[in-house]
C-alpha cells in the first residue's frame, strides 16, 4: 500500500482511532512496571474546552510515551457529574419551564437531573476520542458510579467512626441565590472600593458612647458585644460595661478581646456572631448568643418591622438613613476591601450560621505536610510545593455538606425524638428509617464534590478491594491546572493518605492557563473562546497537539497561538513527504535489518537521532513537554528532511534509510499519533504491529 499524495487530517484520524481502540492497544499489557494516569473528570455532559485539549494532551503524550518503554501502562478516563455545575444549568432549566426546586422533592428533582445528564453524555468521550487520547474507555468511571458512592460512604464512616466527623453550627459561605454553602476555597474574592462607616452607640452607666467602624451597619441589628483589644488605653474604662444597640432596645456588653486591631477603624468593633466568622469565634470565646438577621433567603429576619423582608442592599440604606435620623451616625472613610462572591451567580456571599458536616482536618493536613516535605509526592513545578504546604498550615475545618439535590446523598440520619442523636446509614433512598423502635428522618444534604473526587485515585483503581487495577495506585502522576491545586490535588493527598496509607500519586504536574492569542483569559462574554474541535476541524488532531504545548512550561499562563497549530500541520506534513520518498525508493521486498552506515553523512544522521531520542527521553522524565517536541521538531525536519535525504540521494543505502523512516516515526509518535501510525501501517516490514504498541527506539551503535 503507498501513501497517498498529501496528507488529509480528516481522511485518516477516524480510522486510526478505530483502529487503536478495537486492537486493545489501550488496555494494560500486563507486563512491566505500571504507569498509570487518571484523567481528571471533564463534565459528563458538557463540551471540552481549549484546557481540556492541553491536559489531555499533555497526559496522553506521557502514557504513548512510556507505553514505548514498555511500562504496563493505564490512562484511565472518567466522567464528572459537575455537582454544583449540572444544578445551576439544571436550575435555569427549571426557570425557561417556568418552574423551581421547590416544586419536587429531593429524589423526584434527583431523578430528572439524572436523566438530563445521561441524555446528553457521549458527546464529550467523542471530542476526546477525536484528541487522540489512548484512554481505556472499558475502564471509565463516572463520578455517581456505585463503585463510587460505596467508597465514599466508606471513606466517610471511617472518619464518622474515628471521630473526625461532626455536625455543628458554624459560619458558612452561603448563596442565597441558589441556596447552598460554599467551602472557603470555592468563594471568589475581589478587591473594590467600600465605605467604612462610624457608628455611636449609647453606653449606659456612664455619659458616654463608643464608636464603632463597620462595612455592613445592616448586620448591627444582630449585634450581640462591642468587642476592644485588652491593652488599648482608649476603652479600658469601659470594659465590662454596656451599651444600647442603635435603632433597638438590646443591651449589650463591651468586652476585651486580643483578636481586635486598635488601629483599624476606631479600634472597636462591632460583634456579630451569626454573620461573621470572626465574630463567631469571638462569640464562642466570650459565650454570646447569635441573632440571625439575615435569612437563607436572603432577606431580613429577626429585626423591627420597619426592616423585615428587605433584601440586604435596601437594608442597608434604610439602616443607614435611620442611623442619620437618629443622629447615629459619626461619620465614614472610604476604603479598598476583600469581597467574596458567590462565582456563579455574581452575588455576595452571605456568612450564615448554619448546621452541616464537617472534617476535622487537622490531623489529615498534618499527615499530607509530612508527605510533601519528605518528597513523597514530586510537585512540577516546585514553586508550589512550599504554596501547598502553606494553605494545609492554614487549612480550617472542611464543610462537606450542600444543599442540593444533584450529587451523593449524606448516610446520615436524624433522631425525631432527640435532634443530636445522628446515625450513619445509606438507606438514603428511604426518607425515614426505624432503629430499635426509634424514627430517624434522612439528610437531605449532599456531599461536597471535592469530597468524593478526592477519593478518584484509589476509587478508580479499586485498590481499597483489590481490584484487578489496584497495581496502578500510587498512580504515576497527576497532570492538572494549576488553578485547582487546592480544591482537588489538596485534598486527595489528604483524602488518598487517609484511606490507603499512601500518597495517591508520586508526582504532580500543574500545567497553566490557556489565554487568548492576546494574552487575555478565555470567556464566553468576551467571545474569545477557542473550540478545540473547530481547530482539529482545519487542521487536524497533531497539528492541535503539537501547537498547543510549544514553548509552554509548567504552572505557566500563555497565550494559544495559532502559528504554533500550523506549523504543527507542516510539520506532519513534512513527515508525510518524508515516508513517500523513502517508500519510493526502497525495493519492494524491503525488509527492515540494522543497517551499516557507509558514508559520513550515514554516521552523522544515525548520531543526531540516537542523539534526540535521548534528549526527548530526558526531557519527558522530567515533564518538559515543549522541550522534548524541540528534538522531534528538529531532527526530522532539520536533520532528516532538509540535510540526510538530500545527502543520501549521492550514495543510496536502504537500509539505512529505511532504520530513519522507522526512528523518525517512532519518535514522533507521543506527540503526534495520527500521522505517524498512518505511515507506519503502510510499511510491509510492520504490517502486523501498531506503532503505538511498539518499543521506542534503541541507540544505533
Amino acid at each position: 500500500m503507498k501513501l497517498s499524495k498529501a496528507y488529509i487530517p480528516d481522511e485518516f484520524e477516524p480510522t486510526i482511532y478505530q483502529m487503536w481502540e478495537t486492537s486493545g492497544a489501550f488496555k494494560p499489557s500486563g507486563k512491566g512496571e505500571p504507569y498509570s494516569v487518571i484523567m481528571p473528570p471533564p463534565n459528563a455532559n458538557g463540551n471540552l474546552h481549549i484546557g481540556h485539549a492541553l491536559m489531555a494532551n499533555l497526559e496522553d503524550i506521557l502514557v504513548r510515551y512510556y507505553r514505548m518503554q514498555g511500562r504496563d501502562t493505564l490512562y484511565l478516563p472518567g466522567a464528572d457529574h459537575a455537582g454544583f455545575e449540572t444544578w445551576v444549568v439544571y436550575e435555569r432549566k427549571l426557570q425557561e419551564e417556568g418552574k423551581s426546586r421547590t416544586d419536587f422533592g429531593r429524589d423526584e428533582l434527583y431523578k430528572q437531573v439524572w436523566d438530563f445528564v445521561h441524555g446528553q453524555r457521549g458527546n464529550m468521550e467523542k471530542q476526546l476520542r477525536a484528541l487522540g487520547v489512548s484512554a481505556d474507555w472499558d475502564s471509565l468511571v463516572f463520578t455517581l458510579d456505585e463503585k463510587v458512592v460505596n467508597t465514599v460512604y466508606g471513606t466517610f464512616k471511617k472518619l464518622w467512626d474515628e471521630g473526625l466527623i461532626y455536625r455543628g453550627e458554624r459560619i458558612v459561605n452561603y448563596s442565597t441565590k441558589y441556596q447552598t454553602s460554599y467551602a472557603d476555597i470555592e468563594v471568589y474574592h475581589k478587591e473594590e472600593k467600600g465605605t467604612l462607616w462610624r457608628i455611636a452607640y449609647p453606653v449606659i452607666d456612664q455619659v458616654a458612647e463608643i464608636i464603632v467602624a463597620t462595612t455592613r451597619p445592616e448586620t448591627l441589628l444582630g449585634d450581640t458585644a462591642i468587642a476592644v483589644h485588652p491593652n488599648d488605653k482608649r476603652y479600658k474604662k469601659l470594659i465590662g460595661s454596656k451599651v444600647i444597640v442603635p435603632l433597638t432596645d438590646r443591651e449589650i456588653p463591651i468586652i476585651a478581646d486580643e483578636h481586635v486591631d486598635p488601629n483599624y477603624g476606631t479600634g472597636a468593633v462591632k460583634v456579630t456572631p451569626a454573620h461573621d466568622p470572626n465574630d463567631f469565634e469571638i462569640g464562642e470565646r466570650h459565650n454570646l448568643p447569635r441573632i440571625q438577621v439575615i435569612g437563607f433567603d436572603g432577606k431580613m429576619m429577626n429585626v423591627p418591622e420597619q426592616f423585615l423582608g428587605l433584601e440586604v442592599d435596601e437594608a442597608r440604606k434604610r439602616v443607614l438613613a435611620a442611623l442619620e435620623a437618629g443622629e447615629y451616625r459619626r461619620g465614614e472613610d472610604e476604603i479598598e476591601h476583600s469581597v467574596g462572591y458567590d462565582f456563579k451567580s455574581g452575588l455576595p456571599i452571605q456568612p450564615l450560621i448554619k448546621d452541616q458536616w464537617f472534617i476535622k482536618v487537622g490531623p489529615l493536613a498534618e499527615r499530607a505536610i509530612k508527605a510533601i516535605e519528605n518528597d513523597e509526592v514530586r510537585i512540577v513545578p516546585a514553586s508550589k510545593k512550599k504554596a501547598l504546604i502553606q494553605y494545609y498550615k492554614n487549612l480550617r475545618d472542611w464543610n462537606i455538606s450542600r444543599q442540593i439535590a444533584w450529587g451523593i446523598p449524606i448516610p446520615a440520619f436524624q433522631s425525631t425524638t432527640n435532634p443530636d442523636d445522628w446515625i450513619f446509614d445509606t438507606r438514603v433512598d428511604q426518607p425515614t428509617i426505624d432503629v430499635n423502635g426509634t424514627t430517624y428522618t434522612r439528610e437531605e444534604d449532599t456531599f461536597d464534590t471535592w469530597f468524593s473526587s478526592g477519593q478518584w485515585p484509589f476509587i478508580t483503581t479499586d485498590y481499597l478491594t483489590e481490584g484487578e487495577l489496584s497495581r496502578f495506585y500510587p498512580n504515576s502522576v497527576l497532570e492538572t491546572g494549576y488553578d485547582i491545586l487546592y480544591q482537588w490535588v489538596a485534598r486527595m493527598i489528604m483524602l488518598g493518605l487517609y484511606a490507603t496509607g499512601q500518597v495517591p500519586f508520586k508526582d504532580v504536574y500543574l500545567h497553566g492557563l490557556v489565554l487568548d492569542e492576546h494574552g487575555q483569559k478565555m470567556s464566553k462574554s468576551k467571545g474569545n473562546v477557542i473550540n478545540p474541535m473547530d481547530t482539529i476541524k482545519e487542521y487536524g488532531s497533531d497539528a492541535l497537539r503539537l501547537g498547543i504545548i510549544g514553548s509552554r512550561g509548567a504552572g505557566q499562563n500563555q497565550a494559544f497561538a495559532t502559528s504554533k497549530v500550523v506549523a504543527g500541520r507542516n510539520f506532519a506534513n513534512k513527515l508525510w513527504n518524508i515516508a513517500r520518498y523513502i517508500e519510493n525508493v526502497l525495493p519492494e521486498d524491503f525488509e527492515l535489518a540494522t543497517p551499516t552506515p557507509n558514508t559520513l553523512a550515514d554516521h552523522w544522521i544515525i548520531r543526531q537521532l540516537n542523539t534526540a531520542a535521548a534528549n526527548i527521553s530526558e526531557q519527558m522524565e522530567n515533564y518538559r513537554f515543549a522541550e522534548a517536541a524541540e528534538p522531534v521538531y528538529h531532527a526530522i525536519w532539520d536533520d532528516v528532511a532538509d540535510w540526510y535525504i538530500e545527502a543520501s540521494k549521492k550514495q543510496l543505502n536502504p537500509q539505512l534509510l529505511g532504520w530513519v523512516l522507522d526512528t523518525s516515526l517512532r519518535i514522533a509518535h507521543p506527540f503526534a499519533p495520527f500521522v505517524t501510525e498512518a505511515i507506519w501501517q503502510t510499511l510491509e516490514w510492520h504490517k502486523d504491529e501498531l506503532l503505538i504498541s511498539s518499543h521506542w527506539p534503541e541507540p544505533l551503535k
